[in-house]
């Protein structure tokens, strides 16, 4: 069974997440008491590549579409600006205009 809380419960000595009910407390992270840490184990897993996916593919873009504008250089999406290219490619120029 799953059972989930917000609240702490002492038990014993220990605090711990749980709830309480008149037969005893069921601890959420005690694997014997619960199937909630294997339940967000497996959640957390088998989700983890479409967060890290979703992850790249809409934050970093944001950011480096961002960077990119303020650099003064648009990036249609059709043909993709390299960030790090970009910059080293700044950074040259300048050091040329500086050096000459």
């Amino acid at each position: 069974a799953v059972v989930g809380s917000r609240e702490d419960v002492k038990v014993g000595e220990t605090v711990v997440r749980g709830r309480e009910y008149p037969w005893g407390v069921v601890e959420i992270e005690n694997e014997q008491h619960c199937d909630f840490v294997k339940l967000r184990e497996m959640l957390i897993r088998t989700n983890m590549e479409d967060l890290r996916e979703v992850t790249h593919r809409k934050h970093y873009e944001l950011y480096r579409r961002g960077k990119l504008k303020q650099m003064g250089i648009t990036d249609d999406g059709a043909h993709p600006v390299s960030l790090q290219e970009t910059y080293e490619q700044k950074r040259l120029n300048i050091w040329t205009s500086y050096r000459g």
